[in-house]
């Protein structure tokens, strides 16, 4: 061979190597063809630098018409996820608290013997007891009359009665509601002394009279149900 057929030989692998070291590698980043970066004819893989980190592109590229997969192409544009409707919370109704109670007029100073017309004494007592029910929005006030054992039903009954309708009337005109209150007399039972210890009883050495020993057994109840009133915050 002459030097001019070396030198040429030369020149040719010295220009192949290095082609082949300048020359972009081919991956296989995304195979449509539609788009401007450069791709193989064969394949239509996208061709990209030595580093694998920018792609070729010829002079029509633009980020609209760029490989999906290249750089400078746009983001992919997510469906935006819907939160889900939140449930609107229901309102609970407060749970009331409810009451009961009872409270006792003794015949003995808020009556006079024998009548159903409340003293002055015992419009004190009621008077204190309507302030603590006004603590409460009342539902149900059952008013009930008691005498002792002295007398016959024909008298204690009806006194009975009367005293727990004074008691009755006198809370209405309090402002308590009479729609909410019931009233009615017994007579002689439901006993708090037995009436058959009083027989000769002694108090302190000395002989106590019926009248005295039955005391308690003369009386107005009023039983009371509702629910506390809520407290202003």
């Amino acid at each position: 061979m002459n030097n001019f057929g070396k030198f040429g030989t030369a020149v040719a692998l010295a220009v192949s190597a290095v082609a082949s070291q300048a020359a972009p590698i081919a991956y296989e980043v995304n195979k449509t063809s539609a788009n401007d970066n450069w791709s193989g004819a064969a394949n239509g893989s996208v061709w990209k630098n030595g580093t694998d980190e920018l792609c070729w592109r010829n002079n029509f590229w633009t980020p609209a018409t760029a490989n999906a997969k290249c750089d400078g192409a746009p983001a992919p544009v997510q469906a935006a996820q819907q939160k889900p409707q939140q449930q609107p919370q229901q309102q609970v109704a407060p749970v009331k608290q409810t009451i009961s109670g009872a409270f006792t007029l003794g015949a003995d100073g808020a009556y006079a013997l024998g009548s159903a017309v409340i003293t002055p004494k015992g419009k004190l007592i009621l008077d204190a007891a309507i302030a603590k029910l006004a603590n409460y929005d009342l539902d149900k006030l059952v008013i009930s009359g008691y005498t002792d054992s002295q007398g016959s039903d024909k008298t204690n009954t009806p006194l009975s009665k009367n005293r727990a309708k004074s008691v009755n009337d006198y809370l209405a005109s309090k402002g308590v509601p009479a729609s909410k209150m019931t009233y009615d007399g017994y007579g002689a039972t439901s006993y708090v002394v037995n009436p058959s210890t009083c027989n000769g009883m002694k108090v302190n050495g000395r002989a106590v009279s019926r009248t005295v020993c039955e005391a308690p057994n003369r009386r107005v109840e009023v039983k009371f149900s509702g629910y506390a009133k809520e407290t202003t915050k």
